[in-house]
């Protein structure tokens, strides 16, 4: 059996791949505040409980130091006029 608890692959990956989504499907202004949201909210959990923080934060830098995109791939956001039609179907990208 599986042990529940969250471990430091999970908050590795999770960070990393968080900060690929934003940088291979958002427009860059998106991207920005939606990493920067998404942090912020993570670091208050964290001080509530700290464990794993330091598999987070490497995660958190290796989405921004390596490439999201497959070999030959181009980075191809999302519109800015399907974020707008996406936000008023209740959809925010944001957090």
């Amino acid at each position: 059996m599986i042990d529940p608890r969250r471990h430091d692959d999970y908050f590795h990956k999770n960070a990393r791949n968080r900060v690929w989504l934003a940088r291979r499907n958002l427009p860059w202004p998106l991207a920005w505040i939606y990493v920067g949201s998404w942090t912020g909210i993570q670091l208050v959990r964290w001080v509530r409980r700290p464990g794993g923080l330091r598999s987070w934060s490497r995660g958190w830098l290796e989405g921004w130091r390596t490439d999201p995109w497959y070999p030959g791939e181009a980075r191809r956001p999302l519109r800015w006029r399907d974020v707008v039609r996406m936000a008023r179907h209740g959809r925010l990208l944001i957090v």
